[in-house]
């Protein structure tokens, strides 16, 4: 782990993860009695798009506020054959057969304000693992609303120690 993102995650401590925005869609040409017969493929993203920095004053000292917006989605997809037949591929513009999108915003506070290497050291390294429980519940209970198996969504790796 960096030096950096150490010192981040020393000076700030979590305090809530709240849903922004979501997006939930099945396509509408689709019975869900078919989607086990179609072969797919899932596709997935995440990450933080946006930090948000408060500065709080309170009588005895100011405290800073950091909401860092981390994005993740998933979908599943048609395979298509390429024209040769032998291997399969995924379209990135195919049109989704299930689609699942969220924001949350995860919020932590901090005795000093943050410079920019210490904030984006744990955007990278360590906000996700607070939200990923949040998305995996998201995406589960989303899938048994619109009556089709849980999409399944990676576990979430936090980097190796270097």
């Amino acid at each position: 782990m960096t030096e950096a993102f150490e010192r981040a995650k020393k000076a700030l401590s979590v305090k809530s993860v709240l849903l922004r925005d979501s997006f939930i869609a099945l396509n509408e040409d689709l019975d869900t009695q078919e989607i086990e017969s179609i072969k797919s493929e899932i596709q997935t993203f995440r990450g933080v798009h946006k930090v948000k920095e408060v500065s709080l004053q309170n009588d005895e000292q100011e405290v800073w506020e950091y909401d860092f917006f981390y994005s993740c989605g998933i979908r599943l997809v048609e395979e298509s054959e390429q024209n040769d037949g032998s291997e399969v591929e995924v379209e990135v513009e195919a049109e989704a057969l299930v689609e699942i999108r969220a924001t949350f915003a995860a919020k932590y506070r901090a005795s000093e304000k943050l410079d920019k290497e210490l904030i984006q050291a744990f955007s990278e390294e360590n906000v996700g693992y607070h939200v990923w429980p949040y998305w995996r519940e998201l995406v589960q209970s989303s899938c048994l609303r619109m009556n089709i198996e849980p999409l399944e969504t990676p576990m979430y790796y936090c980097k190796p120690v270097e």
